[in-house]
């Protein structure tokens, strides 16, 4: 996931409306391509979005009650091909 770096989307074919487990970031094409802009709908900046991971690992912190620490599965470490 962009926000997080969390592998918890499985499939290309859910990313069109994928909201992450981790950091409750929604998945958009748009914001991703422009991480510094207030876009889409997420209405926060990936940018932004990243920074808030850092301290709080959420996206937004309102989301906090949201979401849940990563699987093994998830970690970049175990993601390697």
């Amino acid at each position: 996931m962009p926000c997080c770096s969390y592998f918890t989307v499985e499939s290309e074919d859910e990313v069109i409306v994928d909201i992450c487990e981790v950091c409750f970031w929604q998945y958009d094409v748009a914001a991703h391509n422009k991480p510094e802009r207030n876009m889409g709908a997420n209405y926060i900046s990936l940018n932004q979005a990243r920074e808030n991971y850092k301290k709080f690992e959420v996206c937004k912190i309102e989301f906090k009650a949201n979401v849940r620490k990563p699987l093994e599965a998830e970690l970049p470490e175990n993601n390697k091909d």
